[in-house]
């Protein structure tokens, strides 16, 4: 009766320490296991949404000394793999500049097999959450998705990744900054999302003009809106637009274009205005 009642108690324990087992192994479902990995044997993605200048500066200084002082990222980084021993950032990348420029293996979560579109849309999911992550970065990133021909334009990005068309819009407009430009400020981080579109009207009028003030106010002590306002305060006589009946005169400080709807013309008219351009050909012409 002993030797029972001995082996039902043995019996509930291992029952017990299972039940415990199976708990502690659901709080883990769905997890990918990690492993330490060369920083070497990984490349950054083509996808990727940092700039270089998003590796350089005192941020990134402080951001190294943590993982130095840690001895490693705690927190993982995602990879796919690309061949054997060869990985792709998913999300992560300065965490792994990190641990490249310090020498240290990085902790990272690996996953098999991956396509690119899989791996762009968590990427910038992933992304998305982080606040160190600038708008213009992520612009660059769409953008990177359509060059590369995983989708046809800004407006299937936004109905993957569920964003408004509005502000796609914005980003597109980022996306198209002129590198003078960005490079006014400070740090692309400066560039409000709000502001893109004003500033894709101006570059449409005069790029000529705004790129020359950007270079004007580049290393200016100028707080982001007094960028912003240097680059689209234009005086107005240096764009200027008439309509006619036949078509348009559009001026600038170094240029004027005659866009001409023919239709609107006649035959002779059209012939007398070539007549005339011909003659200030002439005019102007040396000696």
């Amino acid at each position: 009766m002993n030797r029972v009642t001995d082996f039902t108690g043995e019996l509930e324990k291992v029952e017990r320490d299972l039940s415990e087992a199976n708990r502690k192994l659901a709080l883990h479902e769905g997890a990918r296991p990690t492993r330490r990995l060369p920083p070497e044997s990984i490349k950054a993605s083509k996808f990727a949404n940092r700039i270089e200048r998003s590796f350089e500066g005192p941020s990134f200084e402080a951001f190294k000394q943590e993982i130095a002082n840690a001895g490693g990222n705690v927190q993982p980084i995602k990879v796919r793999q690309v061949a054997p021993g060869s990985y792709e950032v998913v999300f992560g990348h300065r965490r792994h500049r990190a641990c490249l420029e310090l020498g240290l293996q990085v902790l990272a979560m690996i996953q098999e097999d991956m396509s690119d579109k899989d791996l762009f849309e968590e990427m910038s999911r992933e992304n998305e959450q982080r606040k160190d992550l600038s708008a213009y970065e992520l612009a660059m990133h769409y953008r990177r998705g359509i060059d590369l021909k995983l989708y046809r334009n800004w407006s299937e990005i936004a109905a993957v990744l569920g964003k408004t068309k509005s502000l796609m819009s914005r980003y597109s407009a980022l996306a198209e900054l002129p590198d003078a430009v960005v490079d006014a400020f400070r740090s692309p981080s400066d560039i409000q999302p709000k502001w893109a579109e004003k500033l894709r009207q101006v570059i449409e009028a005069d790029s000529a003009a705004v790129i020359s003030a950007a270079k004007a106010v580049k290393g200016k002590p100028l707080p982001p809106k007094g960028v912003f306002e240097a680059l689209i305060n234009r005086p107005a006589q240096e764009f200027t637009r008439v309509n006619f009946s036949f078509g348009t005169w559009n001026e600038t400080s170094t240029k004027a274009t005659i866009d001409i709807n023919k239709a609107n013309l006649s035959p002779e008219k059209l012939e007398s205005l070539r007549a005339y351009l011909a003659a200030l050909q002439s005019d102007s012409s040396p000696g």
